[in-house]
């Protein structure tokens, strides 16, 4: 079955539909003359790649709801209604969407998956598009699946063997941290923290070094399952605190997307692989940790443990020469309740930078806005007992005391991004290349700003 696909604009659609009575994204399938024409609607104020990948996305549930065996894709009518887009660019991001929306957890379903329609594309001239579409999907993917598996699949062991196997074959040298080492390197929060669950914590450090070019760290939460520890969650939706670790999924992702792509970049990423348990040798409320750049600081909460473990892996990233530092975290409900469900919250101690970061957001898809480190805020996390508290005492701007807490670990000369994306580790809607589960949220712009940073 050849399809081909264009765009719906009044007058091309003869006597079959009309474009004023349909919405950006609306698909129409309709045969004539021995050929299936798939009318979509492609219309709106301002197009953006994004809308590509999101276009892409429909087009591929849709065919493989019609179960067609095999499918010609004819696209060309779509790209040059769309003329003022970058024709490679354009082919890239529809297909991304494209390999993206094939994406579905059932590693634990009996039920096999209906077999694929053979795919055949009308742009031949640009296989290298399709390729780094691929590469990027299947990143973004790998992300996905370890946000998907369940807590008792994705221990801190079985998470440091699955990174161990996801770069075997590739010029990344992965290293784990346990045990002794963790206290060799002065990992303590990640050892308090991960001491309630009958399994223990470890941290992965993952290196790259395609150049010669600013070290980059990234730093990801690792946190496999989040019962809050002693101050522990209630809600029926705690299930998903699996996802805790949705931060070091994306820097994993974006690390293979670096690799694969051959990335002129020198990126370490560090780690941290701890469960949050409420055991009987779980760290208590009014702890207090000794960090390794001499800071102490009482536990006001052990549900806000993924600050406690990113100052370690944060301090290990600058001890070791990264002058960039990034983290990404599924920090803090209170970044849902100030950008809503669809956008990450970042923050930078070079804020007019800032800026940068959220068009590099629109490009990838990975969307983010700028947020305000207000220094003043420091005052909410005094302590009695010790240095700092990793509990503010106030209810409001959650999401941003918790990254003036951890501007507290950042040196002097080291730039420092953090990226709150709480709020988009599970999609807001399952539209366009969107599907159930995780969304792999934070590989492609990760790997963006490991690029720019490292020119």
């Amino acid at each position: 079955m050849e399809i081909v696909v264009r765009p719906m604009v009044a007058g091309n659609t003869g006597d079959f539909s009309s474009a004023n009575n349909t919405e950006f994204g609306d698909m129409r399938l309709v045969q004539k003359d021995n050929m299936v024409y798939l009318f979509m609607n492609i219309a709106k104020p301002v197009f953006q790649m994004e809308d590509l990948r999101e276009l892409g996305g429909e087009v591929r549930k849709y065919v493989a709801s019609q179960k067609f065996g095999t499918v010609t894709l004819q696209l060309n009518p779509i790209f040059e209604a769309l003329r003022e887009l970058p024709l490679q660019k354009a082919v890239q991001f529809f297909m991304e969407g494209w390999f993206l929306a094939n994406y579905s957890f059932d590693t634990y379903k009996r039920i096999e998956r209906q077999a694929e329609f053979t795919l055949r594309y009308d742009f031949s001239l640009y296989k290298s598009q399709l390729q780094e579409a691929k590469v990027q999907a299947d990143a973004v993917n790998i992300a996905r699946d370890l946000c998907n598996e369940p807590a008792n699949k994705l221990t801190p062991q079985r998470y440091a063997e699955k990174i161990t196997e996801i770069f075997q074959h590739t010029n990344v040298a992965v290293e784990i941290f346990e045990g002794e080492e963790l206290t060799r390197h002065g990992l303590e929060a990640i050892k308090m923290v991960g001491k309630g669950s009958v399994n223990p914590p470890k941290m992965a450090v993952l290196r790259l070094k395609n150049s010669d070019a600013t070290h980059v760290g990234l730093v990801g939460k690792g946190v496999t399952f989040d019962s809050g520890g002693i101050n522990t969650k209630t809600g029926k939706g705690i299930w998903e605190m699996k996802m805790d670790m949705g931060g070091s999924a994306a820097v994993v992702g974006a690390m293979k997307l670096l690799a694969d792509l051959n990335s002129p970049v020198h990126v370490t990423a560090v780690i941290p692989l701890v469960e949050n348990l409420a055991g009987t040798n779980a760290y208590l409320p009014s702890d207090v940790i000794q960090y390794k750049n001499g800071l102490h600081v009482e536990v006001g909460n052990t549900d806000a443990e993924g600050r406690l473990v990113l100052a370690d892996g944060m301090l290990y990233a600058q001890s070791i020469g990264a002058t960039t530092v990034i983290d990404v975290a599924t920090l803090t409900g209170a970044i849902g309740q100030a950008l809503g469900l669809k956008t990450a919250g970042i923050f930078s101690n070079k804020e007019e930078d800032l800026w940068a970061y959220k068009e590099l957001g629109e490009q990838t898809g990975d969307d983010v806005w700028p947020m305000p480190l207000i220094k003043d805020y420091q005052d909410y996390m005094k302590s009695d007992y010790a240095d700092l508290n990793n509990m503010s005492s106030s209810n409001f701007g959650g999401a941003i005391t918790a990254a003036i807490f951890l501007s507290n670990f950042v040196e002097k000369d080291t730039k420092w991004v953090h990226i709150d994306m709480a709020n988009t580790v599970r999609p807001w809607k399952q539209y366009g290349y969107h599907v159930k589960g995780a969304t792999g949220f934070g590989v492609r712009l990760l790997k963006e700003i490991v690029c720019r940073e490292g020119e």
